[in-house]
Order: C-alpha cells, then sequence, then structure tokens
C-alpha cells in the first residue's frame, strides 16, 4: 500500500541521504527531514502500534474462572454438626459461539489498515506543507536579493543627484527625495530580512526544530514546466491517500458488522470441579454449563448500526473525491494563472521595465530627464519584479498542492 499511495517516497528512499540541518538545504533535503523528524508522524506511528496491540488481544481467547461455593454451613438443628455441609470448586471456561473472536481479529487488522491510510494521509500534508514552506524560504531569499538591489539603485542615484545640484542644473529638494529614496530602499530591504527570518523558522518547524541551523535553501523559481491537462490530474485523484483509504474504511465497517452479527449469537459458559460433601469424608464431581436466552436481546441496534455505518460509506467517499477535485480545480487554476503571468512578465514587462529604467537613469546623469521620472521608472521596475517574484511562487506552491492531492513526485529543480 505504502509504495503506491505516493511515489516520492520511494525517491526519497533510494535518493536523498539522511540529511541534517546545517550548510545549503536543496528540497530533497528538507522533505528527508521532515519524513524523518515531524513530531506528528512519529505520533502516527504510536497509532499504528496501537492498532497491532488491539489486533494482539482481540484474538486472545477467554481466561478460565475459577469459582468457589460453601453450602449447608454449620449452623442450627440439623446444620450444627457439618455433617451435611458441601464445597465445590468449579474451573469455568466461557465457549465463545458464532466466530466471535475471529471477527474480533477481523475488524482489529482492518481498524490497522485505517491507521496506516490515515499516517499516509498525513505524510503527504507533511511533504505538501514541507514543499510550500521550502518555496516560501526561496522566494524570500530572492526577495532580499531583490530589496539590496533596489538598495543600491537608490545610493547610486544620490552622489549624481549632489553633482546635479552643485553644477545648478537641479534644487537641493532632488537630494532630499534621494535620500527618502534610500531611506524606504533600506526600510524594504529589513522587512525582507524579517519575512525571510519568519519563513526560514516556518520551514525548520516542518522537521520539529525550533531554530532555523541552516544557512540557506537552493532551487530554481525559474523553474516553469508545460502545463498538465487537467482530464489528467482529474485522473489522477483517485490514489489520493483521502480517497484511496475509503476501500479500507469500507473493509473495516463490513468487519464491524460481522462483529455485532456474532454478538448476536449466545456463549456457552462450562464448568467442572470436585464437590466436597459433610467434613471431608465424601468427595463427588459436579458439571454443569449456562447460555444466556436471546428472547429479546439479539443485538439488534448493534446490528443496524453497523449496517448504517456501511450504507454512508459511499456518501463519505463520494464527498471527499468532491473536496479533494474543488481543491485540484482551484490549485490549477492558480497554476493557469501564474504561468501566463510569468511568461507575459518574461517576455514583455520586465526586459521593458529594465530598459526604460537604464535609459532614464543615463538620461538623467545626461541631463535630459528630471529625477521624478527616474523615481517613477525605478518604481515600475520595481513592481514587475515583485510581481515576477509573486507569479513564480503562486506557480511553485499551487505546484506543490497538486502533486499532493495527485499523489505524485514533487520536484523543484537543483540550481
Amino acid at each position: 500500500m505504502h509504495t503506491r499511495v505516493f511515489p516520492l517516497l520511494l525517491l526519497l528512499a533510494f535518493h536523498a541521504h539522511a540529511a541534517s540541518p546545517g550548510g545549503s538545504l536543496s528540497l530533497s533535503d528538507a522533505l528527508a527531514l521532515s519524513l524523518r523528524q515531524n513530531p506528528e508522524l512519529k505520533s502516527y506511528d504510536w497509532d499504528i502500534r496501537a492498532a497491532e496491540a488491539r489486533t494482539l488481544q482481540a484474538g486472545l481467547k477467554p481466561n478460565p474462572v475459577l469459582n468457589y461455593s460453601a453450602q449447608n454451613l454449620p449452623g442450627s438443628g440439623p446444620y450444627r454438626g457439618g455433617d451435611i455441609m458441601e464445597n465445590t470448586l468449579e474451573l469455568g471456561q466461557l465457549v465463545e459461539l458464532g466466530g466471535k473472536r475471529q471477527a474480533r481479529v477481523n475488524e482489529a487488522a482492518a481498524s490497522r489498515s485505517v491507521a496506516e491510510w490515515a499516517y499516509q494521509v498525513r505524510r503527504v500534508e507533511v511533504l505538501k506543507n514541507t514543499t510550500q514552506a521550502f518555496v516560501a524560504v526561496l522566494a524570500a531569499q530572492r526577495q532580499v536579493q531583490l530589496a539590496e538591489e533596489t538598495a543600491a539603485l537608490a545610493e547610486k542615484v544620490t552622489p549624481m543627484t549632489q553633482k546635479r545640484v552643485e553644477a545648478g542644473k537641479a534644487n537641493a529638494v532632488e537630494v532630499m527625495r534621494s535620500k527618502v529614496a534610500v531611506a524606504s530602499a533600506k526600510i524594504e530591504l529589513e522587512q525582507a530580512k524579517r519575512t525571510l527570518a519568519t519563513a526560514r523558522i516556518n520551514l525548520a518547524v516542518q522537521w520539529g526544530a525550533q531554530t532555523a541551523d541552516f544557512d540557506s535553501v537552493k532551487g530554481d523559481l525559474e523553474g516553469i514546466k508545460a502545463l498538465p491537462k487537467f482530464s489528467t490530474l482529474v485522473q489522477r485523484i483517485q490514489s489520493n491517500p483521502e480517497i484511496a483509504r475509503w476501500s479500507s474504511e469500507r473493509d473495516r465497517r463490513y468487519a464491524a458488522l460481522a462483529k455485532q452479527k456474532s454478538l448476536a449469537k449466545p456463549d456457552i459458559t462450562v464448568s467442572a470441579g470436585p464437590r466436597m460433601l459433610g467434613k471431608g469424608d465424601d468427595l463427588s464431581f459436579v458439571v454443569g454449563f449456562s447460555i444466556p436466552l436471546p428472547f429479546k436481546n439479539k443485538n439488534q441496534g448493534g446490528i443496524a448500526e453497523a449496517e448504517a455505518e456501511i450504507a454512508k460509506t459511499d456518501s463519505e467517499r463520494k464527498t471527499s473525491e468532491m473536496n479533494v477535485y474543488a481543491q485540484l480545480s482551484a490549485a490549477y487554476q492558480v497554476l493557469l494563472r501564474a504561468t501566463t503571468e510569468v511568461e507575459l512578465l518574461n517576455k514583455d514587462v520586465l526586459p521593458g521595465a529594465k530598459e526604460a529604467e537604464e535609459a532614464v537613469m543615463q538620461g538623467y546623469e545626461a541631463g535630459r530627464f528630471t529625477q521624478l521620472e527616474i523615481l517613477d521608472a525605478r518604481r515600475t521596475l520595481i513592481q514587475a519584479r515583485n510581481q515576477h517574484l509573486r507569479a513564480l511562487t503562486d506557480y511553485h506552491q499551487a505546484q506543490a498542492e497538486i502533486a499532493a492531492l495527485t499523489a505524485a513526485p514533487i520536484s523543484l529543480s537543483r540550481k
């Protein structure tokens, strides 16, 4: 079951080394760390062990019962001397009928399978969360780089403006504007650094760490792949653990029904043992059995409840399918939008904004443009770069969402 749930798990098993924090992390490093150290996944391991223990317990036979009884104890009249006293020691054993023990074992085994699927559901979620947290760090690193470049551009203008003022080609107000632009750029840089620090902690939390004990992450945000057909993705959602688990859940509910039906059949308790008569001079043996008479209580309620649980299985599975389909559709729309946005930005917007900014800078130095035109050109370039970064981030976040929904391998190419 595990190998067909999420092919990435096999990929990690054979290709990802036992990563440790420190240095520069790749996506495979981060995923390996999360799979090995995520605290919630470890708790699911215990759930599976508990299910195994329940299976063991379900297969055990009832213990025998030792029963002692004393009758006709010394009293008055004919009972005064204890000559007719009876002491009985019996060993009783409950004999389960109707296949109760096997029904318990079957239900417990089916419950273990359900627990394994719950583990798989959470494991896919952890992989998705780790990937998205990794992308957030990668994007935050890029944002810091862009903020540093913006600050450098702002600082570059100030000496040029000062020279123009000294030459009488500009007034002192332009110098103030340049200094304001530099201060604003430094504020943006500081904010970008704080965002990066937060993103690093969010990534480290995925493997249970409280500090980001790594220098940076490495990956290629620019990598945009050809869009898969939506119909192809829809076909893959059946392998999503959230949907695939319902087969095991159905088996568990049928096993629960079988157990409830077995409980409708009464068990027999047989007993046997010695009986001492009088003061121990005589000895006899007693044998007996007891069986409930199921006149009214035939476990009708338990059986009806189990049948109702089975009846709603298809509706619950359909609900899961619809929820996954809705999430897939939303993520695919984000992927479409982000892909189109990145293509347009790469083709027209970014080259044009960069060229315009460089032309205005050269023209300003030659006295052909005003400082306001520089600020406007730079603002346009910054907005285009930030829009490009957001689109790339949205693309990879949506790709991770789709990969989890379709149980397909998550990949982010390495630089």
